[in-house]
């Protein structure tokens, strides 16, 4: 997943036209009709919105990179190691990060690709969906898990010494 994401989001940029960027939500679907108005997509905003698009993707990606040392630990059965807590503050972190660049990504993108648009067919789209919220939810809830976990991990070590 950490490779397929950015992959994805490259190639959907690359080769997509405006309809399945929107159907996919690359680019907010109520500027489509604006955007068909320069015909499709050239160059320049392909390679705009992939570098936009890019950003959280990327994010994300590097969380998933991060939290899989997290995941070998737990299938290992060692659920109090140091690489279990990083991972999982790395993927909180990521996640936030993702969730926030998403947020801001929408405005940058869609004046970025409207840019050459004629005169009053430029746009400016905010987007905030309930799955935006829950991306931003969950990572401060793992991160809180993540917190916890250091603490037990903590008394683990603790606890051994008195045995």
């Amino acid at each position: 997943m950490a490779i397929a994401i950015p992959a994805g989001v490259a190639a959907l940029w690359a080769f997509g036209s405006w309809e399945a960027l929107a159907l996919v939500r690359l680019i907010p679907p109520d500027i489509l009709p604006d955007m068909w108005m320069g015909g499709e997509p050239r160059l320049w905003q392909r390679a705009t919105g992939a570098l936009i698009c890019l950003v959280p993707a990327l994010l994300l990606s590097y969380g998933l990179l991060r939290v899989r040392r997290a995941l070998a630990a737990f299938v290992r059965g060692d659920f109090f190691a140091g690489e279990v807590v990083d991972g999982l503050r790395a993927y909180a972190g990521a996640s936030f990060w993702a969730a926030v660049a998403a947020l801001i990504a929408v405005p940058v993108l869609s004046l970025a690709i409207s840019f050459a648009n004629p005169p009053g067919h430029k746009e400016l789209s905010i987007d905030l969906s309930g799955a935006q919220v829950l991306n931003l939810l969950a990572a401060a809830i793992l991160w809180v898990i993540a917190s916890v976990m250091a603490r037990a991990a903590s008394l683990a070590r603790e606890n051994a010494e008195f045995v």
